[in-house]
């Protein structure tokens, strides 16, 4: 199964009508009249979905980054008919990476929407989805953290931090040549997306017989000086990054001032090209790497390109990176769940969780790596990451190099 892509008028934002002759803020009304059955966030004109996100929290750059894209994505969709024949209309909120914020609206809003398009970090995923799972609500976009593998509602884009991390302990050795017995560092925020990194670089170190160097931070961390002195003590061969872009700023910047050029690889939120403008430059094209279940910015695949230009037609001074793919994606796998829902009458929440776990060996043309399949309960829907690297050249500041499956990625167990 291969993702439809949007047509021409995908380019377009809603603002920009006279790329379509159909208004995209105008619902179509029920559009097939088959008596389809519907719950909360669907009326005979509209499918409303929501989006717990960071616009004032460690994330807020990309969040934002992300929030255009959706809704450019659609208003696109809306122009071309909607789904089931009805618009869709998004309902955005900021927790601030506050999980009790996230909980509070998640309550006001879940009666509202058929589905969850996003909630943006690991503190509010790990407060929301026991919510969720409860009322049946699909949760997209949640980020990547294992635990979103034992709800039944949560779609995952791409694999999980542990998965990234083990995919990054086999590039290390295989590809960079870290030798055996070396110990490479782990630095990782405290709570899910940390712990999670952490337990596939364990588990890939213990395989390949490396020794692992753990530093637990706090998102409040921003000075690594004594992090990076700690890793120098360490003699690490290489270092795992599972924090936010800041402070991986701060740890190339310290880590090359002192003179430790070793491999500095980091999960999928770690990186912002806006890095590239600070003194971190110097040491991230040096030795900084990425392992993501999201293609970056200029990345082969036709959907991914279709994403770029979307972005840049509708916000053409926004900040070009990897949150816009995955925007994207999120979007185009959640129309796929919303489209096969409606094709089996049940545009419910629950309906829409089941039609999700009836997506198997779905190509999305670039946007993830692999094929993805969510008809396995307790398992990520592909093994495989994007490996790239900082490059000042590259629009949005990462360039592919390869994508990896290695084999303690494969081995990996989730108990």
């Amino acid at each position: 199964m291969t993702i439809r892509p949007l047509a021409a008028a995908a380019l377009c934002l809603a603002a920009l009508t006279a790329c379509s002759t159909t208004d995209p803020n105008a619902g179509s009304g029920d559009g097939d009249g088959s008596g389809v059955r519907t719950g909360n966030g669907v009326t005979d004109s509209e499918i409303r979905i929501g989006v717990l996100t960071d616009l004032s929290g460690p994330f807020k750059a990309g969040a934002a980054v992300q929030v255009q894209e959706k809704k450019a994505y659609w208003a696109a969709r809306t122009a071309q008919g909607g789904i089931c024949g009805r618009k869709i209309t998004m309902d955005v909120r900021d927790h601030g990476y506050n999980p009790q914020r996230a909980v509070s609206l998640y309550r006001s809003m879940a009666p509202d929407v058929v589905a969850l398009q996003q909630v943006l970090g690991s503190p509010a995923v790990a407060a929301v989805l026991p919510l969720a799972e409860k009322d049946d609500l699909y949760v997209g976009g949640m980020g990547w953290a294992s635990v979103a593998l034992e709800y039944k509602v949560a779609q995952i884009p791409g694999t999980t931090y542990s998965i990234e991390s083990a995919n990054a302990v086999d590039y290390l050795v295989d590809t960079l040549k870290v030798p055996a017995g070396s110990t490479i560092g782990l630095v990782y925020f405290e709570g899910d997306f940390g712990g999670d990194s952490l337990a596939g670089a364990e588990h890939a170190a213990a395989a390949r017989g490396l020794k692992i160097h753990p530093i637990k931070i706090t998102p409040q961390d921003s000075d690594m000086s004594a992090q990076a002195a700690a890793l120098e003590r360490a003699g690490v061969k290489g270092v795992i990054l599972g924090a936010s872009p800041s402070q991986l700023s701060s740890l190339a910047s310290v880590l090359a001032s002192n003179g430790v050029n070793v491999p500095l690889i980091g999960n999928t939120p770690t990186f912002s090209p806006a890095l590239l403008n600070t003194p971190a430059r110097e040491g991230l094209l040096k030795n900084f790497y990425t392992v993501t279940s999201v293609a970056p910015y200029n990345g082969e695949g036709a959907a991914v390109k279709t994403a770029a230009e979307m972005f840049e037609k509708n916000a053409p001074d926004g900040t070009k990176g990897w949150e816009v793919p995955l925007a994207y994606g999120q979007s185009e796998l959640l129309a796929e769940a919303l489209e096969k829902a409606c094709e089996n009458d049940d545009l419910t929440p629950k309906g829409v969780v089941a039609a999700m776990h009836e997506t198997s060996g779905l190509d999305t043309r670039g946007l993830f790596s692999g094929t993805l399949d969510y008809t396995k309960p307790g398992e990520p829907p592909t093994r495989k990451v994007f490996v790239s690297r900082a490059d000042p050249e590259a629009p949005g500041g990462l360039k592919v190099l390869d994508t990896v499956e290695g084999p303690s990625a494969l081995s990996y167990k989730f108990e």
